[in-house]
């Protein structure tokens, strides 16, 4: 029997499973459980890096957890197997909006010049900050000659793409944001992400500018590409405005595959359901097993800086400020240059940092900064890796 079939229905029933969990206040563990079973069944086909990467970090956490139980912490069964399943599901939710973004990619003609530019670098942040990855593909195959893209629309893609990590809340980013950041205030981050979403803009148009734009070919964006990430956001907004206690992941974990099945195109729509659960849930399956992986080494960084911080000592002022934040970006995108994830520099990062006790919405920016510019500089993220066959 097909490992991948199973391991879908697997993810699938845990988004279930999660949803009811986040709604009804169910019990998460029948979830947790679907996530760890498709882990397991997942794991043994990952890439030798990907392996080698996971492998490192399911012994650090194992060790970190072993040291914290020979000094005494308390050692939780929920603390190391539930963190990261509202993260998990969101990712899966999130995946399904491919489902519409097909009649994206249907619009025949290209934008040139500035105004190709422009188009393309907001139709990357507004699209890539719903549909995800799977913008890159669908901009790329539009702009590709001959089967690669040249410089210029790499730099664009890449950029204003992982730029939108800085704001939106449909990313992966703004879930681990909301994770080891909790209490943070969601207009202040989305607020300030824009802003720093536009100086990406303003920084990648001079650059292309300097190396030549009047021939510049860029993706053209029209209305009907707008439907799917403004429709989906103006949902968020108002259910969190309707019930404001209603958490962000749970909303977005619910609205997004219900828009997708909304907008999707009526002909084959059953052949792409079963896509779906069978291919693209169970492509997922790095993630799955980096981000489970990610909680434990969390959770035993949290044991252990119970009963023992090593940041205690590192104290420029009487809490978490600017220096310390710039001091943790700086470290994110170093750590990145090394082929770490961000997920498992802040699930590192966070629980140290939390002894300084920070102001939440600012290790919040500072966790979504560190993932931008993480994912668009490191040569091993997946939007690089995405493109390298371009």
């Amino acid at each position: 029997m097909r490992i991948q079939p199973i391991a879908g229905l697997l993810l699938l029933a845990m988004w279930v499973l999660n949803l009811l969990h986040l709604y009804l206040g169910l019990t998460a563990w029948p979830a947790a459980l679907c996530a760890w079973l498709a882990a397991l069944l997942l794991g043994p086909g990952l890439s030798p890096m990907a392996r080698r990467q996971c492998l490192a970090l399911y012994l650090a956490a194992g060790g970190l957890s072993l040291l914290a139980a020979f000094l005494g912490a308390p050692l939780s069964a929920a603390a190391y197997l539930l963190p990261n399943i509202d993260m998990l599901t969101l990712f899966a939710a999130v995946s399904s909006l491919s489902l519409a973004s097909g009649q994206l990619s249907r619009e025949a003609g290209a934008w040139r010049g500035r105004r190709g530019l422009w188009s393309s670098m907001l139709g990357l942040n507004l699209l890539g900050a719903v549909i995800n990855l799977s913008v890159l593909f669908i901009v790329g195959d539009r702009l590709e000659r001959n089967g690669t893209l040249e410089r210029r629309q790499v730099m664009v893609m890449t950029r204003l793409f992982c730029a939108a990590a800085f704001w939106s809340p449909f990313f992966v980013a703004m879930a681990v944001a909301v994770t080891y950041a909790p209490g943070m205030q969601l207009g202040y981050v989305m607020g300030f992400g824009l802003l720093a979403a536009l100086g990406a803009m303003l920084l990648t148009a001079r650059e292309v500018q300097r190396l030549g734009v009047t021939d510049f070919e860029g993706y053209p964006l029209r209305p009907r590409t707008l439907l799917l990430p403004l429709g989906l956001a103006g949902v968020v907004l108002a259910v969190k405005a309707l019930w404001p206690a209603l958490g962000i992941i749970a909303v977005i974990a619910l609205a997004a595959p219900l828009m997708a099945l909304l907008l999707m195109p009526r002909q084959g729509r059953a052949p792409a359901l079963r896509r779906q659960v069978v291919e693209r849930l169970p492509g997922m399956g790095s993630q799955l097993v980096l981000f489970l992986g990610a909680g434990l080494l969390a959770a035993s960084l949290h044991s252990l800086t119970s009963v023992w911080s090593p940041l205690e000592y590192w104290s420029l002022g009487s809490q978490f400020g600017l220096l310390h934040a710039g001091a943790t970006l700086l470290l994110i995108l170093l750590l990145s240059y090394l082929g770490l994830h961000p997920i498992i520099s802040i699930a590192s990062l966070a629980p140290l940092l939390w002894t300084l006790h920070p102001d939440p919405t600012l290790l919040a920016l500072c966790f979504l900064m560190g993932w931008g510019l993480s994912t668009a500089t490191s040569p091993l993220s997946g939007a690089n890796l995405a493109l390298i066959a371009r």
